[in-house]
């Protein structure tokens, strides 16, 4: 049987502990993959296969409150043009400024609902289709485990579109990463 001392006395650090969860500048890294494979250029459809994703984030946090500017790269292969084969990179570089509310309760669980706005680089390197300062918006969520007031660790799912742009039309993506974030 739970002794209710030993209960009362960890709920109140475990309290403590989220309660004291530092206000102020952060730096967050993450890595993570795409679920879509398919880009829609104004004249073709590209396929590709799944690459990589890496984003840096700084922000700063004032209770349940973040706001971040974040960088993200995204780097995929193609595959095919429709159902010819060929070669080549996908390219998604975006910057974006993110506003979130943070979920802290009496477990180390945090969740985070966020959205966010910015601009994207988009290149389809063999095809030479560049675009560069394409409107990108965003809906986030996020579930991570606090270690420390610090550290917390989250996974996150972004869902990302890119408005029409001289070469490419709108797009999507699905993206899921694992981030670390750190508070000063």
């Amino acid at each position: 049987m739970l002794n209710l001392k030993t209960f009362l006395l960890s709920s109140i650090l475990t309290a403590n502990l989220l309660a004291t969860a530092n206000d102020g500048i952060y730096v967050e890294a993450g890595v993570g993959i795409g679920t879509k494979d398919k880009v829609n250029t104004k004249n073709a459809d590209y396929f590709y296969e799944r690459g990589f994703l890496g984003s840096l984030a700084l922000g700063y946090q004032i209770d349940c409150y973040r706001v971040e500017i974040e960088n993200r790269y995204k780097k995929d292969t193609i595959v095919s043009q429709g159902n010819i084969a060929t070669k080549g990179d996908f390219r998604q570089n975006t910057q974006m400024i993110n506003a979130y509310y943070s979920g802290y309760n009496s477990s180390r669980l945090v969740s985070s609902v966020g959205l966010g706005i910015g601009i994207s680089s988009i290149s389809l390197d063999e095809q030479n289709l560049e675009d560069s300062g394409v409107f990108t918006y965003q809906g986030i969520f996020s579930v991570g485990y606090m270690h420390t007031k610090n550290i917390i660790t989250t996974l996150k799912y972004n869902y990302v579109r890119t408005i029409s742009s001289d070469n490419f039309d709108k797009n999507s993506d699905h993206l899921i990463s694992l981030n670390l974030r750190y508070l000063f």
